[in-house]
C-alpha cells in the first residue's frame, strides 16, 4: 500500500512538472545561442558557456585544438546558401504550423525580432534575391499571425547594394509547458527528416538529369 502511494506521488509530481512552463530564448547573430529557463531558473545558457570557454582560452589554459563544430544554420548555409536556408527553415515552420496548429497555439511568444539584409553579386542579383526572400518570409509571418499571438514583433527585410553577402539576425522568446515542448520537438524532428529526404531526392534527380543531359550532348557531338 505504501509503495503504491509513493509511486502515485512520483507520477503526480512528474505530471505537474511536465505542465509547468519552460521558456526558450533563441538568438542568432552569426552564431546560434539558446537559453532555457524553468521555474524562473536558467537551466541552460549556450552563450554563457561560450563566454566561459573563450575566457579559459584567454587565460592561457592548455587545451587540445579541436575542429569547431558548425551548428545547423552554418551547415545549412554552406549547403544551400542564405536563400536556400531561409526557404528550408520557412518550409519546416510552415509544415509544423499547418499540421499541428492546436499545439502551436499553446505557445506564448513574448518576443520576435528578425533583421535580414539582402545582398548579392551585383544590383540585379540583389534585387532578384530581395524579391525571392520577401516572397518566402512575409507569407510565413502572415500565417503565424493568423494562428498565434506574435506581439510584440519586428520583422525587417532590407536590401544593401553595397554589400556582396547577406546578413541575418534574429531573436525568438517562446514559453510553453514542458509537455508541449516535447510534442513540438518530436513533431518538428519528423517533419525536418521528411523535408531533408524530399530535398535529397530532388537533388539526386536534378544531378541525374544534368548527367544525362551532359552525356546526351557528348553523344550528339560524337555522332
Amino acid at each position: 500500500m505504501i509503495a503504491l502511494v509513493v509511486i502515485g506521488a512520483i507520477v503526480a509530481l512528474v505530471v505537474i512538472l511536465l505542465f509547468l512552463p519552460l521558456t526558450m530564448d533563441l538568438t542568432y547573430e552569426g552564431d546560434l545561442f539558446i537559453k532555457l529557463k524553468y521555474l524562473g531558473i536558467t537551466v541552460f545558457d549556450d552563450q554563457k558557456s561560450e563566454k566561459k570557454k573563450q575566457k579559459k582560452q584567454k587565460d592561457g589554459k592548455k587545451q587540445d585544438k579541436q575542429p569547431e563544430d558548425d551548428n545547423f544554420l552554418k551547415r545549412s548555409y554552406k549547403q544551400r546558401g542564405l536563400l536556400g536556408t531561409i526557404k528550408f527553415c520557412c518550409s519546416v515552420l510552415k509544415i509544423v504550423i499547418e499540421n499541428i496548429p492546436a499545439i502551436v497555439k499553446r505557445f506564448k511568444f513574448r518576443k520576435l525580432r528578425v533583421d535580414l539584409t539582402v545582398a548579392g553579386e551585383d544590383a540585379a542579383d540583389t534585387a532578384i534575391k530581395y524579391g525571392e526572400v520577401c516572397a518566402v518570409v512575409y507569407p510565413v509571418v502572415a500565417l503565424l499571425q493568423s494562428l498565434i499571438d506574435l506581439k510584440p514583433q519586428q520583422i525587417n527585410v532590407s536590401v544593401d547594394f553595397d554589400k556582396t553577402e547577406s546578413e541575418f539576425k534574429g531573436t525568438v522568446l517562446a514559453r510553453a509547458s514542458v509537455i508541449y515542448w516535447i510534442i513540438i520537438i518530436y513533431s518538428m524532428f519528423k517533419e525536418i527528416e521528411n523535408l531533408k529526404y524530399k530535398e535529397s531526392e530532388e537533388n539526386e534527380r536534378k544531378q541525374s538529369k544534368d548527367r544525362n543531359g551532359h552525356n546526351n550532348g557528348k553523344t550528339s557531338r560524337n555522332g
